[in-house]
């Protein structure tokens, strides 16, 4: 009973604006686009929206205030009111490809640096904590949350 995006809603949406104020919001497709080979995704891509009037739409008519968007993309939003040029691009997964040719069905068998569930990288100890001086080298603080 709601609408949401289900995929990228920085994607710039097909009919632009038009679209978003005349259509009904599940008819609206985005610029978005995959490659797949046997199944398997090999790379995906999209031409991003760069109009901060039809993102700021985009998230309305998903249910998001102007305010809690602004606050979230605020820095995005000024630089498309700026003039950001129309731009896109794709990311290939080279590790998939090469799952394909290994004539593998995990990426686990051939991932370069395969990460465990919680996101870490055992072998390389990755992520680690970062020691002081680099903290003073990037003139940051850490305000880690206190345990117990």
């Amino acid at each position: 009973k709601k609408v949401d995006f289900s995929h990228n809603p920085f994607s710039m949406p097909q009919g632009e604006m038009e679209a978003l104020t005349t259509k009904d919001p599940l008819d609206i497709l985005a610029y978005q686009y995959d490659i797949v080979c046997n199944g398997y995704e090999l790379c995906s891509g999209a031409i991003r929206n760069h109009k901060a009037d039809i993102m700021l739409k985009a998230f309305e008519i998903a249910g998001y205030d102007a305010s809690v968007v602004e606050d979230q993309f605020g820095g995005m939003l000024n630089a498309f009111r700026y003039g950001a040029p129309p731009h896109g691009g794709l990311a290939p997964g080279i590790d998939r490809i090469v799952m394909l040719l290994a004539n593998q069905t995990a990426i686990r068998e051939v991932i370069a640096f395969p990460l465990n569930q919680q996101g870490q990288d055992l072998l390389m100890s990755a992520p680690s904590d970062a020691a002081e001086r680099q903290y003073k080298e990037l003139h940051i603080r850490a305000a880690l949350p206190l345990k117990g």
